[in-house]
């Protein structure tokens, strides 16, 4: 959080940015393709405003969230304005990669190895581009995750993000200042009281409005028959949107359900349904053409396949994801775009 989406992105979008500036697009041109693209609907309360590209400090006015949303989908921003050689475009793409696997929940022996030689190809690139601009002290800590995943494991698991986000609740709840600490202390017990008295095994489990309907009144009910082996009489909860375990499923997003050959391969949520408490994804295949390597993100075409049904807690990775177009593009070339190297 603090090493790359608070240091290194920041400072180094700048730079591209400024490049940009010099040789494509003005600043009011940048700030509008910003504002204007369709981050989807899970980046929707994450999407950047505008950048600070003046003063002499070395980020973009942003905070960890904006800048992971804006870093992610730089490249469908910005990539009709350079070509795959540039050099600074590459600096880019070297910096998502890293990213890519610094980010992973789960990560091999090999990986760290290849993340390695990323961090230091990424580095001599950046000093070659910009000989005038010293490296932050937290390129410097880049170097170091590879040894430290290999000793600790994925660091996505320790990293601050949760840490700030508990710290919150402490800045949304202080209306007293009397006595700050008691004040804080006792909203904090009494919040946590009320999670454990409410805590059931179905508490993880949150969802919007819906209603009761039959199976064989769904369209792709019967591939829940096959797969649950229920008649196609039992009752489900048709719902609009499911929150899991911190993660919202509603239908036209993208989950990620299994890994072919090293490639992922997504599914389109049609239906959400609820069936004796557990959580099923009436989902339609897609078809992955490519991992688009300008784009960084992967190319999508729609499939006519029939119906596949999962179970919320049995996908491969169980974040959703926005089918997007590149700005500029043509209405054909839909994308996925990845929070981490899926393996």
């Amino acid at each position: 959080m603090h090493d790359i989406l608070e240091g290194v992105a920041q400072y180094e979008l700048k730079l591209l940015f400024l490049y940009f500036k010099e040789q494509h697009v003005t600043q009011g041109e940048l700030n509008s393709r910003i504002q204007s693209f369709d981050y989807g609907f899970m980046e929707r309360n994450n999407r950047p405003v505008s950048v600070n590209l003046g003063g002499e400090s070395n980020d973009l006015g942003l905070n960890a969230i904006q800048s992971w949303c804006l870093l992610r989908n730089a490249p469908l921003l910005f990539g009709d304005l350079v070509t795959s050689t540039d050099q600074h475009w590459g600096l880019l793409l070297l910096l998502l990669q890293i990213m890519n696997i610094v980010f992973s929940p789960m990560l091999s022996q090999g990986l760290c190895v290849y993340l390695k030689h990323l961090i230091v190809e990424h580095h001599k690139l950046f000093k070659m581009l910009y000989p005038q601009k010293n490296l932050l002290p937290k390129h410097h800590f880049l170097i170091h995750y590879p040894r430290i995943i290999q000793k600790i494991g994925p660091v996505l698991h320790s990293w601050c993000m949760r840490y700030e986000g508990k710290h919150n609740f402490f800045k949304k709840q202080l209306k007293s200042f009397k006595n700050i600490t008691k004040t804080l202390a006792k909203k904090h017990q009494h919040h946590m009281a009320y999670l454990w008295r409410s805590y059931t095994t179905f508490s993880r489990l949150d969802i919007g409005p819906g209603k009761m309907v039959s199976l064989e009144m769904v369209k792709g009910g019967s591939e829940i028959v096959k797969a649950v082996q229920v008649p196609s009489s039992v009752q489900v909860m048709k719902v609009n949107w499911a929150k899991h375990n911190g993660f919202v499923y509603r239908p036209h997003l993208v989950i990620c359900g299994k890994v072919e050959s090293e490639m992922p391969v997504f599914y389109q949520i049609e239906s959400v349904l609820l069936m004796h408490d557990k959580l099923l994804l009436l989902t339609l295949p897609i078809f992955t053409v490519t991992f688009k390597e300008h784009n960084h993100a992967y190319e999508v075409t729609r499939t006519k396949n029939n119906f596949v049904v999962f179970h919320a807690d049995s996908l491969h990775y169980p974040r959703p994801f926005d089918m997007q177009m590149s700005y500029g593009g043509n209405d054909t070339a839909l994308f996925v775009v990845p929070y981490c190297f899926i393996c």
